[in-house]
């Protein structure tokens, strides 16, 4: 068995540690390429507490821009964007719809195109209760019209 002199262990782990240096120095410019950063805001979003919303009513909620519509068989959140170029809609003085202050499109209350230029109806979105008993909603999340979030 031959035995190694003192110089050459040491060179053997000065290269070791140089190669370990070497992989480390690779791996974290990689991941520095790669970072998993989004700069887009946050898709979901709080809404509040569900009792904030009485039955029979369409609160708009800016943060998210939102409407959250109660009826008798729970919670739903239109978004109040319009289908045509984007603007934010209003609800109609008289409680019969929404209204795009922009280009002049009209949605009743179930966001169906009723009048103008959008070519489709407002969408309905996500509507959840989180573990805090908060209500969330995700916007990239379209829904059926007649799904509801059930609250007690």
């Amino acid at each position: 068995m031959a035995t190694r002199s003192r110089r050459s262990v040491l060179r053997l782990f000065g290269e070791a540690g140089f190669g370990v240096l070497a992989l480390q120095a690779v791996w974290s410019t990689v991941r520095f390429a790669r970072a998993p950063v989004s700069y887009a805001p946050p898709m979901r979003r709080s809404l509040g507490e569900p009792g904030e919303y009485a039955a029979g009513t369409a609160v708009y909620v800016e943060d998210a821009g939102v409407f959250v519509l109660r009826d008798a068989n729970g919670l739903r959140a239109l978004s109040a964007t319009c289908t045509h170029l984007g603007c934010t809609v209003r609800k109609n003085a008289g409680g019969d719809g929404f209204t795009c202050p922009c280009h002049g499109s009209r949605y009743d209350t179930e966001g169906n195109v009723i009048a103008g230029p959008a070519p489709a109806s407002l969408s309905f979105l996500s509507l959840r209760v989180d573990k805090r008993g908060r209500l969330e909603v995700d916007l990239a999340a379209e829904v059926d019209a007649k799904q509801r979030c059930k609250v007690a």
